[in-house]
């Protein structure tokens, strides 16, 4: 298994399919990849994904976004984490992430993270992934979770991102 690399232009179409059945609601396949390519979020972020080495089939996927709210903090914004359905509950996911903060704390010197969560949060956080404090959670259907090894969040000042 190759654990992470950049996601290239002809993964996309297969990235995006990844999260059709949580995302897709009424559109059609082509219309939701189409939906998802001329979307200028997932064009800010930079795609990650894991991928079985013989076979090159994509495992798992996600995207990482720069947040930095302060000017001495390197902040990175987790999404769209997905894996095809007939591969969830394997552990790709959870060695995607795991591997993406490597690469970010090592080439970036990043160390704060957050991402919002759609499903159990449970999932997250034996990843080491903290849910904000009510109070600073900014929707009622997500989440948002914090990681760092070495900041709390209640040590750090600056504005919890929106949903990114």
């Amino acid at each position: 298994m190759k654990i992470t690399r950049e996601a290239t232009s002809l993964d996309m179409k297969i990235v995006y399919m990844m999260g059709y059945d949580v995302w897709g609601g009424d559109l059609t396949p082509k219309e939701y990849v189409t939906m998802c390519n001329d979307s200028s979020k997932y064009k800010r972020g930079k795609w990650y994904v894991i991928e079985e080495t013989d076979t090159k089939e994509l495992l798992s996927s996600l995207i990482v976004y720069e947040l930095n709210p302060s000017e001495n903090l390197i902040v990175r914004g987790i999404g769209s984490i997905a894996t095809p359905l007939h591969l969830r509950q394997n552990g790709y996911a959870s060695i995607l992430i795991k591997e993406v903060i490597n690469e970010l704390e090592k080439n970036d010197n990043c160390n704060n993270y957050f991402l919002y969560s759609d499903i159990n949060t449970n999932f997250y956080k034996k990843l080491n992934f903290i849910e904000l404090q009510p109070s600073k959670q900014k929707y009622k259907d997500s989440i948002c979770m914090y990681y760092s090894k070495e900041n709390d969040i209640d040590s750090i000042n600056f504005e919890i991102p929106n949903y990114f």
